[in-house]
Parts: structure tokens; sequence; C-alpha cells
């Protein structure tokens, strides 16, 4: 189920005038106690009287409080899951695995898009802090102040694919720099010297660590960096198209280019094609993701694939874990890394004879 600001006015709207258990109890003429038990599924209650209940409730519009129905085990058997993106391939395959060990698992998720706004992050952690979700699984656009204090309270948290310092709690993170600098490396051997790169918002750790790569990759190779080859598409289709026009039209042209999200590889694409640009002919490119729409190109896209599924199956699992073993010694900060891969396709094309700047 996904949140979006109107859905949150509409929920704020029914908390202020929520029916309650009282008004169900009147309404099917048994004790509010029966109501609870009938609910809530816990002590004794006969069938007839679970059935006047919840009629009584479905006729009325009932909805049960979740926070209610828990004081008796302090659980709601529900997982908050807050991403930056639900439109690219990495998050979808990252919420599905979060999806399927939640539910083999007997847990509910909410499911929370950012579009990397800081201020819809806030108010979707206020949100599902109301709801008393027993856990949360986050990719945070940056350090967020609420965040720190619902982990202070004692909420379990997993931070997803992003590093934040200071947040005292368990980091989900694929090793970015690794990633970036390979492919990277692998456009150097094919004798390329002027790489161009189109990465996301600059102030994001996952843009800083693959710009990091891009950067070693160059300084290995003793390969000069030239800040004109240098774009940010800030994880936006459109942005990305207009900045790679930008690059093309420079006097000192790009032989290739490493694009570090999905969103901006689908941007510089339309901007190639716009400008009637071969690939890899006249020039190779590589991604930061591996959508299956990139092995549909002619020819198919070079590209960082990140183990997105078993990413998200590793959260719900670490979560989970937090969940249920609240008493178990753990220590406060914990970094599980994964390793990405590079999968060679053809849109670098084979090896080269550029001059070397």
């Amino acid at each position: 189920m996904s949140l979006t600001e109107n859905s949150i006015d509409t929920r704020y709207k029914k908390m202020k005038k929520k029916l309650t258990l009282e008004d169900v109890a009147r309404k099917a003429g048994v004790s509010k106690s029966s109501v609870a038990r009938a609910l809530g599924n816990y002590g004794s209650v006969s069938e007839e009287v679970r059935k006047r209940v919840l009629n009584a409730a479905k006729k009325i519009g009932y909805e049960p409080n979740q926070i209610a129905r828990s004081l008796k085990t302090r659980r709601t058997n529900t997982i908050g899951v807050i991403i930056s993106d639900i439109t690219t391939y990495f998050f979808t395959s990252v919420v599905r695995g979060i999806a399927d060990v939640a539910s083999q698992s007997g847990y509910d998720l909410v499911l929370c898009n950012t579009d990397e706004d800081p201020e819809k992050e806030n108010k979707f952690l206020r949100v599902l802090a109301s709801r008393n979700v027993d856990g949360l699984i986050i990719s945070a656009s940056g350090k967020n102040t609420y965040l720190k204090k619902l982990i202070r309270a004692g909420l379990p948290v997993i931070l997803l694919d992003r590093r934040i310092e200071g947040l005292g709690t368990t980091q989900l993170v694929v090793d970015n720099e690794s990633g970036a600098y390979e492919a990277v490396t692998h456009l150097i051997r094919l004798g390329h010297r002027r790489i161009g790169i189109i990465n996301g918002l600059a102030n994001i750790q996952t843009s800083q660590e693959r710009f990091n790569g891009y950067k070693k990759a160059l300084q290995d190779n003793h390969i000069r960096l030239d800040p004109q080859l240098i774009k940010y598409g800030d994880f936006k289709m459109a942005k990305a198209k207009e900045v790679t026009k930008e690059l093309l039209d420079m006097k000192n042209p790009l032989s290739a280019l490493f694009i570090s999200n999905e969103a901006m590889i689908a941007g510089a694409l339309l901007a190639f094609k716009e400008r009637n640009i071969n690939i890899p002919e006249q020039i190779a490119i590589v991604g930061f993701d591996d959508p299956v729409w990139g092995q549909l190109l002619d020819p198919p896209l070079t590209a960082v694939s990140q183990p997105a599924y078993p990413m998200g199956t590793m959260a719900c699992q670490t979560l989970l874990q937090k969940i249920n073993e609240p008493g178990r010694e753990r220590a406060s900060f914990e970094e599980l890394v994964l390793k990405p891969k590079l999968i060679v396709r053809g849109s670098c094309g084979e090896k080269i004879d550029l001059p070397k700047n």
C-alpha cells in the first residue's frame, strides 16, 4: 500500500473522528470488553457475539485501532517501508524481497514513496509512528532528526541503500564505490579517455560513493579529472536528458559515459535518440543499475547489477530478528555490505584506439 500526501490528509481527518469500541458495543448490544475480545481474537467470546460485533463494526464503518488491538502483545505485525523511488527496477525488486519475507512471517507492509523529498519523508515517519509499526526499513534522503528520535526510542530500524553516520542502527548497503570503479575501468580498458559521468544528487551518500569510484578509476589509470565531464542528473530522467545534451554539445566530445542510476540512463538514451547518436559507435555507455528493459536495447546495456531482491530479503530478515529478539545483545551499529556485479553486454562496444589526453 502506498501513501500519498492526499492519503495522509485523509488519514488524519479520519483519526480526528474515529469511531470507538463503545460505538460498536452500542450497535451490537454487548459490552466494550466483548467487542475488544471479538475484534482482537483473544479471550473467550461466543460465536454469536462475535458475529454480532463484526456485523456492527461493518455497518458503522469501524476500523480497529491497531495500537489498541496490540495492547496484549505490544505488536501490530506491521512493518513500515520508506523508499525514494518506487518506479525504478531496483527499488521494485527490493520491496518485492521485503514483502516476500514479511508475508511468510505474518507481517503486513505499509509502503511509502518519498521522491527524495525530505518533507515527505518526515511526514511518513510520523504517520508510521502513529500506526505503531513494529519496525522500519528506510532509504533515507539524509540526516533526519525525527528518525534519530525513533531509533533512540527503541524502534527497530534498518537503513537501506544509503549510509548515514551517527544514527546508531543497522545499515544495509551496496558497495557503490567498487561497482562504479569496475564500470569505469572497463571503459578505460576499451581505450576510452574522455569519460563523462551523470551522477545523482550530490548530497546523497550513494552518489558520493559512485563518484568516488569514478574518480579512483581515472586516477589509477593516470587520466586527468575534467570537471566539464561531471554532470548531475538528480536521479531524474528529465534532468539527465538535459545534462546529456550539454555533454554532447562540448567542443571536445566525450567518447564514453557512466550513468549512475536507472532513471538517468533512460534520460540519457532519450537525448541520444533525439540527436541520432549511435551506441556504441559514437558513444559507449555503462549504467549503475541493471533494469530488465536494458537487455532489450540494441545493443543491450552494459550495467552494474545490484543484488536488489536479496537486499530486500536480507533487510526484512534482519529487521525481524531485531523485532523478535529485543533482549539479545546486539551492536547498536552494524554495517552489512553487498557486492554488485558488472554485466558486460554490447553498449560499450569493442576495444578502440583513441589518443591519450
